[in-house]
């Protein structure tokens, strides 16, 4: 039986755009808000918000573009006074990019020109 407590969840999507087949492939994370009763509860709104995005579609350039996702964490959102923490993450450079050239890798974000392929068509 499920729970009338609604408590707010973070959910963590990490979405897949591939394009022409894997010609080019995107990222897109995403932190979504969710209210639940538990973390299993959280994950299943989560996942069928995502299951109801994602897409397969033509791009302006004719390609077809398929999304798929991919939901990588779950956690209990804070709240205080005016302030909301939607996500809080801790990231460990284990590769062997210098820490500079790790966090350049990991909080590059595309260009209006790059994600144009993105665009319906």
């Amino acid at each position: 039986m499920e729970s009338d407590i609604k408590i707010k969840y973070g959910v963590k999507i990490l979405y897949t755009y591939s394009v022409n087949n894997g010609e080019k492939i995107f990222h897109e994370l995403s932190v979504l808000s969710v209210n639940a009763a538990s973390f299993d509860e959280a994950y299943k709104k989560a996942e069928k918000y995502a299951s109801e995005t994602c897409e397969t579609y033509l791009n302006v350039n004719e390609q077809t573009v398929e999304m798929s996702f991919e939901a990588l964490d779950c956690f209990l959102a804070y709240e205080e006074d005016d302030v909301f923490e939607i996500y809080s993450g801790f990231m460990k450079n284990s590769t062997p990019l210098s820490d500079g050239e790790y966090l350049d890798a990991v909080t590059q974000t595309c260009t209006v020109e790059e994600i144009y392929e993105l665009r319906h068509r």
